[in-house]
């Protein structure tokens, strides 16, 4: 009988891959998958970065809304005239505050507890997710390049209220609850585990801008 017609004969064309096709093969798959995860991370890191800018954002809509509706604070009841805010702070990277200014100075008190009781001016404590952390707070003025910290040391913390009858912000810096300065525009600059940055810029006028950098 002929080879060519032999059972267990296997013609040229039948054969199987050589081991340096499948290397190929595996370096190309390597190749595709490490490109995907790494844009996957960046995504992932981009999104997690815009979701903590939007949410302080509205942090502070709501510090705005509940000191033009003259909400009484629970922690001083009766009390109808106090302002709210959001405090920032460099000593605590990866949280920031909603606070009731019961002192009237409008600056969150740094011995305020968060536990709902009497006297304390934390409303709620917020805690950036995702390894998202305070960056850096910025005073911009309104002619020349902005001064941040830590690279400044004379202010550690931002502090931004509103009070009614005024729409407007007013946004003070501090250095251990102590009184620095009123810029017209403050910034939060925010940064990820990856090193991307978000800018969240206020405004004297109440606009709240997020801006990834």
């Amino acid at each position: 009988m002929s080879n060519k017609t032999h059972p267990n004969f296997k013609g040229k064309n039948n054969k199987g891959f050589t081991l340096v096709e499948v290397l190929v093969s595996l370096s190309i798959v390597t190749l595709v998958m490490t490109v995907v995860l790494y844009n996957y991370g960046t995504f992932t890191d981009r999104l997690a970065l815009s979701s903590a800018g939007q949410e302080i954002a509205v942090t502070i809509r709501q510090a705005q809304t509940y000191g033009l509706s003259v909400k009484e604070l629970v922690s001083s009841p009766g009390n109808f005239s106090s302002a709210y805010g959001t405090h920032f702070t460099l000593s605590d990277p990866g949280s920031y505050y909603l606070f009731a200014d019961v002192v009237g100075d409008r600056i969150y008190g740094t011995g305020s507890v968060c536990d709902g009781g009497l006297n304390t001016e934390c409303v709620q404590k917020f805690t950036l997710r995702n390894g998202i952390r305070i960056s850096r707070l910025c005073s911009v003025p309104s002619i020349g390049l902005p001064v941040c910290a830590p690279a400044s040391s004379s202010f550690n913390a931002m502090n931004i209220t509103f009070l009614r009858p005024n729409p407007d912000a007013t946004i003070r810096l501090s250095n251990n609850g102590s009184f620095f300065a009123d810029p017209l525009t403050g910034q939060i600059v925010l940064v990820s585990p990856q090193g991307e940055e978000l800018t969240i810029t206020v405004e004297s006028t109440g606009q709240v801008l997020v801006n990834m950098d």
